[in-house]
């Protein structure tokens, strides 16, 4: 840290003065009565070996005697407690020695000066911390400076945001202090966080406005930026919603120019117009939903599209904040021309945008041809009311050496485009920064199918993925059923996520002469898409299927007959999202047949007592190629089914009983029972599953039940509909 361009000193950082009598050899030199001492060269040490803890002390407090401004003082208090923290935390666990402490720090309060937004210690309140830290046989003094280092951040931590600003850009150092702001996430959101109200915990190097840096600040050029404090205030509050638009279906409305080694570079939308009309619509699409925060993925626009995009912000139908993906460029403006991955965000009011280069290029599903620098760099953009503000490119959050300084750093407000074929790899590393720092985490992802030409069946990422601290699981994926551009909402207030479908598949060109299509026919091309079998790709692959079973659990509703259980299936989960679906899953080695497999997996999800069915028999094997799957459904009957285990909340968010002449609980009256709180609640009939609809369909069949579909779920298809919420 430094105050007036110098350097913080360490007390036993390289350099340092070795202490002792005199008599040691240097390392690596030679007794003087050993052969060939004469021709030898005595060298420095390659450590400095470190003070002895009373020199240190008297160290620290003469620096403290010195220092006028508060968080310099907190720096050395916070640096012995660090360098002595086997004594310290031994010693601390004393009540009596803890007492003792606080009676000091106690003592010295009266003689601080009062708080104030810049306070200034003045020569009696340096000499009265110097010399609270005096020699005691029976008190160490870190135990001391632990005291004086609580009572400082408590008093004076609005003067530490002054400090900080004072130095911005402020790049910090090994042992250097770093701010962790907290916004109230009261004020913020309904869900109770699910981390501690601020991060400190049995961390003796930090207090709760501040933290010493660690060698993380080696491997990444950490650099807090207070330039946009005042304009980001207010960023994120109870009313914001946070968009993620996704404008491409396929990795064909890219170019992937490669060389002779398959590098690529640089990727960039293949009709620049047409990217450019999709992503203004689903920008104005996004706005129109209450969105004010938004992200397009990685590499969907080049540098001049990116750079038109701009004028949204300063609509006042725009977003007050538009990540607008990132962009391949060459950079000639700082030596040789350098390969970049750039994003480049832009905020309402700001004329210049905010950029971050990529440092972690990618090897699929392409080979990008980047050159990172060789010491990348982590910008923090602070707000005056606690966010820490950082974007990030798709695989930069996949490094974990990253995640850990941005975790460090108290990065609270994460936005990620990225071009990936799985979102599975970002639920660890963003899980980790909710859970450590209470951070809002959005991922836009893109395009929506990335299976190759040769491929029969689509490979479909999750289109989003969002963190958020009232998340039990920290996370949620956004997956819609189809492939078609649309929006991704978070909802920061309720933690609630959407989905908007904005429009119909797009139009072939080629074709653009015939006649409109019929409304069912329209449907049809949304739900299959373009043929995937024709001649020019169909190749003959084996596939190869798990067993696995589904319980088909039936039983008697006075009023409407044969009724059946469903579960909701969670919206993050990576098949059959929100969908209502039969419980059951794949065979294990200990299960005798299907009937244990359905009975078991049961069980699991839903918590039901397998005595309380009855085996009736078991439908004909249905194959499942995308989920790798040959499922068997068993059919049983309850007068009662008790439920006795708890719900599995990971997978099932409702159970649902639907008679077999319906298709949905579309009836008010008709049960429906929160996985968590086993009573009936009152929502939107979720979709059924495609396999769930051809098993009913079957056994409507065999007991000639002749019902129709209700009016209000008719055509439902596998998947929900425009608009369609996700919701736990």
């Amino acid at each position: 840290m430094t105050t007036s361009g110098a350097a913080l000193p360490s007390a036993n950082g390289p350099g340092a003065d070795n202490v002792g009598s005199g008599t040691a050899e240097p390392h690596g030199a030679v007794p003087d009565d050993q052969p060939g001492s004469a021709s030898m060269t005595e060298c420095a040490p390659c450590v400095a070996r470190p003070l002895p803890l009373p020199q240190r002390v008297e160290s620290v407090r003469a620096a403290i005697a010195a220092e006028p401004e508060p968080l310099v003082t907190l720096t050395h208090l916070l640096q012995l407690c660090r360098d002595e923290h086997p004594v310290l935390q031994e010693r601390i666990q004393d009540p009596a020695c803890r007492a003792r402490a606080a009676r000091i720090a106690a003592g010295v309060m009266p003689l601080l000066p009062a708080q104030a937004p810049v306070a200034v210690f003045g020569p009696q309140a340096r000499g009265a911390l110097a010399a609270a830290l005096a020699p005691d046989p029976d008190l160490p003094a870190v135990v001391v400076a632990r005291a004086l280092a609580e009572l400082l951040d408590e008093h004076y931590f609005r003067s530490f945001i002054e400090s900080f600003r004072r130095r911005s850009p402020y790049q910090p150092g090994v042992g250097d202090p770093i701010p962790l702001d907290s916004p109230d996430l009261r004020q913020v959101t309904t869900l109770p966080p699910t981390s501690p109200p601020w991060r400190l915990a049995n961390r003796l190097d930090e207090t709760r406005h501040v933290r010493l840096a660690g060698e993380w600040v080696m491997q990444f050029q950490v650099v807090f930026d207070y330039g946009l404090a005042g304009a980001l205030s207010g960023l994120i509050g109870p009313d914001t919603i946070v968009a993620t638009c996704h404008p491409n279906q396929t990795l064909a409305e890219f170019r992937f120019p490669a060389d002779t080694r398959g590098r690529t570079f640089p990727v960039r939308p293949a009709d620049e117009q047409r990217q450019h009309r999709e992503i203004d619509r689903l920008i104005g699409a996004a706005v129109a939903a209450g969105a004010s925060i938004v992200v397009l993925p990685e590499l969907c626009v080049t540098e001049p599209l990116a750079a038109r995009l701009q004028g949204l912000t300063c609509r006042p139908d725009g977003p007050r904040m538009l990540v607008a993906g990132s962009y391949h460029h060459d950079d000639e403006h700082d030596g040789p021309p350098r390969r970049r991955n750039t994003a480049v965000a832009y905020l309402r009011g700001c004329p210049s945008p905010l950029t971050q280069d990529k440092h972690s290029p990618a090897d699929r599903p392409v080979n990008e041809d980047i050159q990172p620098q060789g010491w990348p760099q982590v910008r923090v953009h602070v707000s005056d009311d606690g966010w820490h503000l950082v974007l990030a490119i798709c695989r930069d959050l996949l490094n974990p050496h990253a995640v850990h300084a941005l975790t460090e750093a108290g990065a609270n407000l994460l936005l990620v485009p990225a071009m990936s074929e799985t979102m599975t790899a970002f639920g660890g590393p963003v899980a980790n920064l909710v859970g450590a720092g209470q951070a809002f985490v959005a991922v836009a992802n893109n395009p929506a199918d990335f299976s190759g030409p040769a491929e029969p069946a689509a490979r479909r990422p999750a289109r989003a993925l969002f963190g958020h601290p009232g998340f039990g699981q920290l996370t949620r994926l956004v997956q819609p059923p189809g492939a078609e551009p649309g929006v991704a909402l978070l909802h920061v207030q309720t933690g609630q996520l959407q989905w908007l479908d904005t429009g119909t598949a797009r139009p072939d060109p080629g074709r653009a002469g015939t006649a409109m299509l019929p409304v069912w026919a329209g449907r049809l091309a949304r739900l299959t898409g373009p043929a995937r079998f024709g001649p020019d790709r169909w190749q003959s692959t084996q596939v190869t299927l798990r067993a696995a079973a589904a319980l088909v659990l039936l039983t008697d509703d006075s009023r409407h007959g044969p009724a059946v259980l469903l579960t909701e299936r969670a919206p993050d989960l990576a098949h059959y999202p929100g969908q209502l679906v039969f419980p059951g899953g794949g065979a294990e080695a200990g299960d005798d047949g299907p009937a244990a497999t359905a009975l078991r997996e049961a069980a699991e999800e839903t918590g039901l007592d397998p005595g309380s069915v009855r085996i009736l028999g078991a439908l004909p094997p249905l194959a499942l190629p995308d989920s790798g799957f040959l499922l068997t459904p068993v059919l049983a009957w309850s007068a009662g089914p008790v439920f006795t285990g708890t719900t599995n909340l990971a997978e099932v968010s409702t159970l649902t009983t639907i008679p077999l002449r319906r298709r949905a609980c579309a009836d008010p009256g008709e049960r429906a029972l929160a996985a968590d709180q086993g009573t009936p609640v009152g929502s939107r009939p979720a979709p059924l599953g495609a396999v769930t609809g051809t098993i009913l369909d079957l056994l409507r069949g065999m007991l000639d039940l002749g019902g129709t579909p209700d009016a209000a779920t008719a055509g439902a298809g596998p998947g929900p509909g425009p608009g369609q919420s996700y919701h736990h």
